[in-house]
This record gives C-alpha cells, sequence and structure tokens, in this order.
C-alpha cells in the first residue's frame, strides 16, 4: 500500500488471509502446492459449509467438465483447524465442498490447510491461455484453490461460460512464496522482493498484497522492464527484449491511464501495477495490480494496443478496487471500463474523436444489433448471451447508457456520480443497485428510465 492508505487496512479485520507456496518443475511442467488460509464468517447467519472454486479445471481455463477427463488440479490433502476433512467434489471438479460441524458461526474464525497439484497447461486450443506455459511464458492465474463469494444467493459456485470472466471473490490479502528456475524473471500482484536462491539452482520470491480480490504471476526469461512514476505509483512495463518499442508504448499508454483515472475516479492505493505482455488469446485481462496483454500487437504496434492497455489498466478501478459479479452482473464492471476508456480517448485526443468513436465503436454495433435482431438487455449474465453477442452488447452497447447518462445529467453531475460510485464501494462488492443509488446521490434520481432502456429492456419493449 502507498503510505497514505496504509490506514485502509483497519477497514478489513475479517478480510480473508491466504499463504501460497507454489513450486514450478519446468521438466514435468506441474505446479506443487500448500495453501494455509484463515477465513472468518462475515455473514449473518452460519455457514454449514464452505466452498473453494478450482478455476484451472473450468473450460474458460483450457479444460472440459467431464468426469473422464483427468482434471489439472488436484487436492491432495486438507485439514480444518487441523483436523482432516474430505471435499465433496462438485461441478466437474471446479469446486469443492467442505461440510462444517460444528457449523461456523458468525464472527467464528477457521483456519484451512490445503496441499494440492496443478498439471498446467501447454497446447490446449481452448480459453485465453491465462493459465499455461506458453511460448516460454508461464502464466499462473488463479493457480491455487479459492474461496468464492457468499451472498443472499449462496455461495457463487456456477462455472462461468468460457467467453467472459470466471473470477468473484471478496478482497483479501496474499503472501505468495513462488519456487521455479533461477533464470526466469517474475511479475504479480502486488509488491514482490528480490528473489532467494536456492541450492537445486531455483529462485523464490516473496510477495505481499494489500487487499484485493485474486492473485497472478507471470514468469519469463528475458523480460525487459521498463518504469515510471506517476503520482506516487510506479508503472511496470514488462515485454519480451524484442519489443522494445511496443513496451516503451505500453508504458505511456498505462501511465496516463493511471493519472487520468486518479484524478477523476478516485486514487489508486498499491504502490505499483504491472503491464505485461503474454501470449494470451485475449486482448488482455486483468487481475489486481497485474494485466497481461496479447503480445501480437507488440510485434503489429496495432493501433488497438492503447484500447486494450487502457481497458486493462481501468479494471483497476471497476473490478480490482470496486467489486462486482462479473458472471451475473458484467455490464457493471465491462461496459463502465469501456466508457472510461472513451473518456482516456477524449481527454487525450479531444472531442472529436471520442464523438467519431462513440459513433463507431459503439452506436454502428448497436444499431447491427437491432437490425439483425440480435439486441439484448446489457444487464443479463454472461452465460445468458452467445459467444458472438456477448462483446457487442456488453462491451459495445453497455457504454451507450454511460453516455445517455452523461448527456441527460451534464458533466458536473457525470464526473461527481463516478468518484460518488467509487468511493462508495471501494474495496468492496457493487450491485446495479450501488450504481443507481450513487446516481440518485448526485443528481437527485435513480435516472431509471435510462438504466431500463439500456440495461434492462431491449429495443422496442
Amino acid at each position: 500500500m502507498r503510505p497514505e492508505f496504509t490506514a485502509d487496512l483497519e477497514l478489513f479485520p475479517d478480510a480473508t488471509c491466504y499463504e501460497i507456496e507454489l513450486v514450478i518443475d519446468l521438466e514435468t511442467v506441474t505446479l506443487t502446492g500448500h495453501e494455509r488460509v484463515v477465513y472468518t464468517n462475515t455473514e449473518d447467519a452460519s455457514l454449514d459449509a464452505l466452498y473453494l472454486r478450482l478455476f484451472p479445471n473450468t473450460p474458460g481455463y483450457g479444460n472440459p467438465l467431464a468426469s473422464h477427463v483427468t482434471r489439472p488440479m488436484s487436492v491432495t490433502d486438507m485439514a480444518i483447524d487441523g483436523q482432516p476433512v474430505r471435499p465433496t467434489v462438485e461441478l466437474g471438479g471446479s469446486a469443492l465442498r467442505l461440510p462444517l460441524d460444528p457449523s461456523l458461526a458468525p464472527g467464528e474464525a477457521m483456519e484451512l490447510a490445503i496441499d494440492f497439484t496443478l498439471s498446467l497447461p501447454t497446447d490446449t486450443e481452448a480459453g485465453y491461455r491465462q493459465l499455461g506455459y506458453y511460448d516460454q511464458v508461464l502464466a499462473l492465474a488463479n493457480a491455487y484453490p479459492l474461496i468464492p463469494v457468499y451472498d443472499d444467493e449462496g455461495w457463487n459456485v456456477e462455472v462461468a461460460s468460457p467467453y467472459g470472466d470466471a473470477v468473484y471473490s471478496d478482497s483479501a490479502f496474499y503472501t505468495v512464496r513462488v519456487t521455479a528456475p533461477a533464470d526466469l524473471e517474475l511479475a504479480a500482484s502486488g509488491t514482490c522482493i528480490a528473489p532467494t536462491a536456492n541450492p537445486d539452482g531455483s529462485a523464490t520470491w516473496t510477495c505481499v498484497t494489500g487487499p484485493v480480490r485474486d492473485f497472478n504471476a507471470v514468469l519469463r526469461a528475458g523480460y525487459q522492464v521498463e518504469s515510471k512514476l506517476i503520482d506516487g505509483v510506479t508503472v511496470n512495463s514488462i515485454f519480451y527484449p524484442q519489443h522494445q518499442e511496443g513496451g516503451e508504448r505500453v508504458l505511456d499508454y498505462a501511465t496516463e491511464a493511471v493519472r487520468m483515472f486518479s484524478d477523476w475516479f478516485g486514487a489508486y492505493p498499491f504502490t505499483e501495477l504491472d503491464v505485461v505482455e503474454t501470449p494470451t488469446r485475449a486482448g488482455g485481462i486483468e487481475y489486481p495490480g497485474l494485466v497481461v496483454i496479447n503480445s501480437t500487437y507488440y510485434e503489429t504496434l496495432s493501433e488497438r494496443m492503447e484500447w486494450v492497455v487502457v481497458h486493462e489498466v481501468g479494471h483497476q478501478w471497476w473490478y480490482s478496487l470496486v467489486g462486482n459479479d462479473q458472471v451475473d452482473e458484467p455490464w457493471l464492471d465491462e461496459a463502465l471500463v469501456q466508457y472510461s476508456t472513451l473518456l482516456y480517448f477524449e481527454e487525450r485526443y479531444g472531442a472529436d474523436l471520442a464523438a467519431q468513436l462513440v459513433k463507431q465503436v459503439f452506436r454502428r454495433t448497436y444499431e447491427e444489433l437491432v437490425d439483425s435482431g440480435r439486441d439484448l438487455p446489457a444487464g443479463l449474465p454472461v452465460a445468458a448471451y452467445s459467444g458472438e453477442d456477448y462483446g457487442p452488447v456488453v462491451y459495445q452497447k453497455g457504454p451507450l447508457y454511460f453516455h445517455a447518462l452523461r448527456q441527460e445529467v451534464g458533466e458536473e453531475d457525470f464526473w461527481a456520480t463516478l468518484e460518488a460510485y467509487f468511493a462508495g464501494n471501494r474495496y468492496e462488492i457493487a450491485t446495479p443497485g450501488d450504481w443507481l443509488a450513487a446516481v440518485e446521490a448526485v443528481t437527485g434520481d435513480e435516472q431509471r428510465a435510462l438504466y431500463e432502456e439500456w440495461i434492462v429492456k431491449t429495443t422496442g419493449q
């Protein structure tokens, strides 16, 4: 945490704490892990079970949910408060249910000890390559058992669609030790100290986070780093050695995005942000304190690179600092991040370009949806859309709601609403109701008609 935000740590007396050890064997491309988790029941009701998510066993990470398929992640041993426990395997191996007897009362804490193994994907044609070993890059996104959110629906353990985000989790604290070949360079969520050498030729990095929703680490030999300090935040552009120009461009885009979003929405409280080149099949993917960007952009110096980098940086505000249910309410981060990216382009390149982008990127796609009879509300769960329609509806139609709201309430109230929404939900899980509450607090009205038009209804309803 930046020094001026260390007091924020007092907001989390009962936050879940993860202590994780990950040991990489590149010869077998496997990971061996040990995890200690201290979990406190912060709900109003007693819990008779606890769930763990094993995201490497889901389709979005390149693995089919089928009983006859070998699952890449396996839990080999587990104990609660020192007593062995046998979990129930659910959802094709992507969830473990741990019975609690006696139940865990409100305010009561428990300690989990978990041993697990993971075979890292190397050649899958499915998923986004956010996890695995590809093109000499080790990507360790969610390579550990994770406790999901418990809310008014109970435990959120549904399997996410492979074309959307999968993780829905509370802010927690992580201390992670990664042991891997010493010739690798590491970037990770949080802050990492210099690695210590081991007798077998490996090295161990120790990384510590503030309150974040999940953890990722990326390793590769030969990574280059260009850095810049902006408002107390060190922005690191981390890239392949042959992509110097692309790495420098990424640093410029990311630094400007951090500056703008901090000024507009609220300060970024952590000491660093890493933007890392990887062979992901997505344009980019967000994680707390770290985003990954597709290496193709660095090779081609595509004009689209700037939009992708700024979009992923924007997720540090909308998804990481202000959380939401990315599986059931993806518009609340994705559409808002898309519109935040437009605001960046407007500030940096002028209102005329921004108007063109609204017309060409958002409105034209929306009109094509309407003309083809494929228009849907922007506020549906990811699974309610086909893979073809998810992006156009949520990423292109959804931002038009924020644009319409801005035009309706005016510049001053629109910007004040963004600030109020961020301030009121920082580190928490926000809902559409929280967004509307921020709108009402600033403007005196929820502006419900606009919300219904763009988020709830389809054209002509």
